[in-house]
């Protein structure tokens, strides 16, 4: 079955709510599993047909073939928010969707569209998407002739198409009937860039007479990035009431939910820094950080011990990484440290299972004295 067949099978599960069932397993040991991680294969509906998950479909994403697990485990997430649905494909290692691909792949599947201009019909080139070739375009037209001629021939048909509107989908919508070129805009733009590196000096320097890029420029928050991995006992549910007020809570147990912004501010008052250095920024997630300097600002990251979690990091070898940047690794006394652990250059933050929560205290205070190092360094400190 082709790659066009496979995605049409599927839209047809899903339009007729029909089970999608992920299977474990080979040959006649298959058998039915909730976890698309463990799974290889999948079935759909009531049909016999199973699909291998790793086979490459005709949808594709920034020019890459996908595979059958990645759509179907986006259409799995279609009630699930975009930052839900990164996180689950990170801990799975499952190629994830920017919105707009993940919304126009689902309403595809849910059958309010009848087209999906990530889906190509094979045969065809980059250029032409999922639209048709312009080789079989005379052939397209030749069969809506045809098809139209045959329904003149009923005259109740004809009544009806005298009425009948050509429906078409929001990207057809949006295009215009002209191509209007734009790039005398560019010009525009570059000037006025041009205009604005011109005029900055004047503006931006202080009463003293210095730059805000410069040595007295006023020294923005630090950040410390945490795991968004789900086993992390560090996260952005309870790192404040840890680092705050030296008491260590089950992220599940947290009574506080994760901020919608994926924001928490630390505050640590201390004599030795700076008041800027004393609300300290905590993410777990580093798509935010669009300019070089948010890394200047990094001072300390949790890790759990999955290089995953630094794809998309400044440095994504942890060899690398936690030479340039303080680590920090969480866990229970008594458990086995991992090895790369000791081989990244982390430090190991032990927690205490039990009720003694005074430990915390102790563990805490460490932390920052490693950390008010770390920011005196950078230049946190005060003269």
């Amino acid at each position: 079955m082709s790659s066009t067949d496979i995605l049409q099978h599927l839209r047809e599960t899903t339009v007729n709510k029909e089970p999608i069932t992920l299977l474990k397993g080979d040959g006649d040991n298959q058998s039915a599993t909730e976890s698309i991680k463990e799974a290889s294969h999948v079935k759909f509906g009531v049909s016999e047909n199973i699909y291998s998950l790793d086979e490459l479909t005709n949808f594709y994403n920034e020019d890459k073939q996908q595979t059958l697990k990645a759509v179907i485990f986006c259409w799995l997430h279609d009630k699930s928010s975009i930052v839900d649905y990164k996180n689950e494909c990170l801990d799975y290692g499952i190629a994830d969707f920017k919105f707009l691909v993940k919304t126009e792949l689902t309403t595809w599947l849910n059958g309010n569209s009848d087209t999906c201009t990530f889906i190509r019909n094979e045969g065809t080139n980059k250029s032409t998407g999922a639209s048709s070739s312009s080789n079989v375009g005379s052939a397209s037209k030749a069969d809506a002739v045809d098809s139209k001629k045959h329904k003149l021939d009923d005259p109740q048909i004809d009544r009806i198409s005298q009425h009948e509107k050509e429906s078409i989908d929001h990207n057809a919508a949006l295009r215009g009937s002209k191509n209007i070129d734009f790039g005398y805009l560019v010009s525009d733009a570059k000037k006025f860039i041009s205009q604005l590196k011109r005029a900055k000096p004047s503006s931006s320097s202080t009463q003293n007479g210095s730059k805000s890029n410069g040595p007295g420029a006023p020294k923005k928050q630090p950040i410390i990035i945490v795991s968004p991995a789900s086993t992390s006992l560090i996260a952005l549910n309870n790192i404040k009431e840890f680092l705050e007020d030296s008491k260590f809570v089950e992220p599940s147990a947290s009574s506080n939910k994760k901020p919608a912004n994926g924001i928490v501010t630390i505050h640590h008052k201390s004599e030795r820094l700076i008041s800027s250095a004393q609300n300290i920024m905590v993410v777990d997630n580093v798509d935010m950080f669009t300019k070089p300097e948010y890394w200047d600002r990094v001072v300390a990251i949790f890790t759990t011990g999955q290089t995953w979690q630094f794809a998309k990091y400044k440095y994504s070898k942890p060899e690398h990484l936690f030479q340039r940047y303080a680590g920090f690794y969480v866990s229970y006394h008594g458990d086995v440290t991992p090895k790369q652990i000791k081989d990244w250059n982390v430090t190991e933050l032990k927690i205490d299972r039990s009720d003694k929560r005074f430990r915390d205290k102790m563990v805490v205070r460490d932390f920052w004295a490693d950390i008010e190092k770390v920011l005196i360094a950078k230049g946190y400190g005060k003269q």
